[in-house]
């Protein structure tokens, strides 16, 4: 594959090293190039051509506002290839223990204002937009995937389900016109220390962005299914955040759907941790059921959504 690989490198880069990057479940192939302490990534899009465009398009909205996003070095459009700036290996999911969580995550937040505040709503973008269709699409993984899983294989429970939540979802009011990352997870989070402020926030993986709810990123960030880290200043960074950003709601209307849009993603990822372990065979997916249930059910608990609470304590949580 290497061998591949170098064949389409630009001149200036046929003396760099190249070492693989593990990309979990993404379709990109990722590399570090390196040479004399000199690093950079190279992603290649050649697996799905649409993802590099989405890529592009993305990069050139976040490129000119106050955010640390990757340099674009060097752009093959017709391999779909990008060599971009290296962020390091100080990611946030590895660093939580051994590093300030407050500092990390308030710059992470503060990036998030950045990004809401200089990025209004505008068709011409061309984002996708999320809407009760998107919504019913995705929390229908729970009963396809996890109710098999835990042995609740019932037609009549999934209908129950789906109207559970489709009368839950009903009772917001839901603008989805706010520029959302959607993958604003530890994951995809760089600490960098020679920058200052929230600038110590790297952000990569941004080309699924879509217009939605502007609480989403901020729950994907404080809510992370994939490791479970202290949220003891959750409530604070919440507040935080919604005294920082310029919004036509109340606060509480503003948490409540917070709670609310958890609820359906870690829903969603039950199934999808289950879907994901049968499709790839890698049954190291499963292990992040029991942080993505904890997740749930506390914000479960904040929505106090008496017909939600009632169907998951009687079948997911009990």
């Amino acid at each position: 594959m290497n061998e591949s690989i170098y064949e389409k490198l630009p001149q200036n880069f046929l003396k760099y090293e190249l070492n693989k990057i593990e990309s979990g479940a993404s379709n990109k192939i990722i590399f570090r190039l390196n040479k004399n302490k000199k690093n950079y990534i190279l992603i290649d899009f050649k697996k799905d051509k649409k993802e590099y465009k989405k890529h592009i398009k993305i990069f050139n909205l976040l490129k000119d506002i106050n955010i640390s996003i990757p340099r674009i070095i060097n752009k093959d459009d017709k391999n779909q290839i990008l060599i971009c700036e290296d962020f390091g290996d100080i990611r946030y999911d590895k660093i939580l223990n051994k590093y300030s969580a407050k500092d990390l995550l308030t710059y992470a937040v503060d990036t998030l204002v950045v990004i809401n505040n200089s990025i209004k709503y505008n068709k011409n973008y061309q984002l996708e937009q999320y809407n009760f269709k998107t919504f019913n699409s995705e929390i229908i993984e729970l009963p396809d995937y996890y109710f098999p899983y835990i042995k609740l294989d019932n037609f009549n429970l999934k209908k129950e389900f789906m109207f559970i939540w489709l009368e839950a979802f009903e009772n917001f009011d839901f603008k989805f016109n706010s520029f959302i990352h959607k993958d604003f997870n530890i994951n995809n989070l760089f600490f960098i220390p020679s920058k200052k402020k929230h600038l110590k926030c790297g952000v990569i993986d941004f080309q699924s962005a879509f217009w939605g709810e502007s609480s989403w990123d901020l729950f994907s960030l404080l809510e992370d299914s994939r490791m479970l880290f202290t949220d003891k200043f959750n409530e604070e960074l919440i507040t935080y955040f919604f005294n920082k950003i310029k919004i036509n709601s109340s606060f509480s209307d503003f948490k409540m759907k917070y709670y609310f849009l958890n609820c359906s993603r870690q829903t969603r990822l039950l199934g999808r941790w289950v879907k994901l372990s049968k499709e790839l065979n890698q049954d190291s997916y499963l292990k992040y059921i029991p942080v993505t249930l904890k997740r749930l059910e506390k914000s479960l608990d904040m929505l106090n959504n008496k017909n939600l609470s009632l169907f998951y304590k009687t079948y997911i949580l009990k």
